[in-house]
């Protein structure tokens, strides 16, 4: 009986690990999201104050969106993975499911314009057209860089016995 309670403890124990890993992420992104931004976005002590909540709040509603939309498809049986790798599972939907799958698509980017709207009109408020061009900038930068590392991970490496090896000393015909 001891050894049953302490087995399916063990169990309980690695499923709630899981869970709080998987919750984790998201907190994991906008905490990385918000370090890189204070350490490239110089801004005032007086601009900082006001800026940097509303920029942490703008993250925490944009993971919202993305949850919601997460849930929403979950609802209807959907359960994609990362972008780019869901060929299989998308040609395995009905029909139903593909345009419940669109409109949820056209309402997540629906979502993150007017959140992305709400917070450039409070930005525009708080900082200077300078600095609003330097947080774009900086933005765009940390989501290449973080979509370069995604891909970097998941190139195979080239094997070293190449079917067609490539003369760079011969011309083409």
């Amino acid at each position: 009986m001891k050894r049953l309670f302490f087995t399916i403890c063990i169990i309980a124990a690695g499923l709630l690990y899981t869970q709080a890993q998987v919750k984790a992420e998201p907190e994991k992104i906008l905490k990385d999201r918000m370090e890189n931004m204070r350490s490239n976005l110089k801004l005032s002590a007086a601009e900082g104050k006001q800026f940097w909540p509303a920029y942490e709040q703008f993250l925490r509603d944009e993971i919202k969106c993305h949850e919601t939309y997460k849930k929403n498809l979950e609802k209807q049986g959907i359960r994609l993975n990362e972008p780019g790798k869901n060929k299989e599972i998308i040609e395995k939907l009905s029909d139903k499911q593909l345009t419940y799958l669109q409109d949820q698509r056209f309402e997540l980017r629906k979502n993150l314009l007017n959140l992305e709207n709400n917070f450039y009109k409070k930005m525009k408020t708080m900082l200077t057209p300078r600095h609003i061009q330097d947080f774009y900038n900086i933005d765009k930068k940390y989501k290449r860089a973080m979509i370069a590392k995604k891909t970097t991970k998941e190139e195979p490496k080239a094997t070293t016995a190449d079917p067609s090896p490539v003369n760079p000393g011969k011309k083409r015909r």
